[in-house]
């Protein structure tokens, strides 16, 4: 930015965080950030360890968003995006792209295929914000095109005044049970009861994390490395997995999970 443009940030964060307990607060700040980058789709949310997002306001359909994707994300499809499986397995505050955070074979994936492709496009950056040891704040930015490397200069420039808005935005968001998001999918990975087996799959906790990892394109060694187990344990793992459910290959497994969504 020039000292003019500088300058002209300074007053439109300083009415920014006049208006941070306003209904209107993410589409402004959203507005704001298009003047410096371009992006397509947005959505603020709040990432849970053990539920799915919750979604605190969201591109509408004249942005370029489905609607129906939304819910379908909520319902079970957040468990396979990169950036929720990065910020569950270590919260960590900045601004992130999807270069950051997806797997080696992220776009082979159904998932990227059926939902990434559709609503998103082409490349995502998103802003993290950590709240506590459960909870993490995030605004994501969709576009059509790569983002470049001004834009995400840009971005990490102005990264400690949108983190530092997106704090204090979170004393007037409501997490009460109005609004709340759908239960778990059946196969949220749930650390808390390790032994206990879901009803319908009979998956164990470490088969839904193997599952989850797999189906979100991490290859054998990148989910070993991430759940610090042999590579031979998860080779396992996916045998079983693969003999419970009666499938063959990751795409008969996707339409499992598809069906199982809530």
């Amino acid at each position: 930015m020039t000292s003019l443009e500088s300058l002209e940030w300074h007053r439109a964060f300083g009415q920014l965080a006049e208006n941070v307990d306003r209904a209107g607060f993410w589409l402004a700040l959203v507005r704001r950030l298009a003047r410096e980058v371009h992006f397509d789709t947005w959505v603020a949310l709040i990432f849970h360890h053990h539920r799915p997002p919750r979604i605190l306001a969201e591109s509408d359909e004249d942005d370029g968003a489905d609607d129906a994707l939304f819910q379908d994300y909520q319902r079970g499809l957040y468990l396979l995006d990169p950036f929720y499986i990065d910020a569950k397995g270590c919260a960590r505050e900045g601004v992130y792209t999807l270069a950051d955070v997806a797997p080696q074979c992220f776009r082979h994936t159904e998932y990227y295929q059926r939902y990434f492709q559709r609503n998103i496009v082409a490349d995502e950056v998103q802003f993290n914000c950590p709240l506590d040891a459960e909870r993490t704040l995030c605004l994501s930015l969709g576009s059509t095109r790569t983002f470049d490397h001004a834009a995400l200069g840009l971005l990490s420039l102005i990264q400690p005044w949108v983190l530092a808005l997106m704090r204090q935005r979170m004393h007037f968001e409501f997490e009460g049970e109005e609004g709340a998001p759908p239960g778990p999918h059946p196969w949220h990975p749930r650390p808390s009861a390790p032994s206990e087996l879901d009803s319908r799959y009979a998956l164990t906790e470490r088969e839904r994390e193997v599952s989850q990892l797999m189906l979100g394109g991490s290859s054998t060694k990148e989910i070993a490395r991430r759940l610090a187990i042999s590579i031979e344990t998860v080779r396992a793992h996916k045998k079983h997995l693969y003999a419970k459910l009666g499938v063959s290959s990751q795409s008969e497994l996707f339409s499992l999970f598809w069906q199982a969504r809530r």
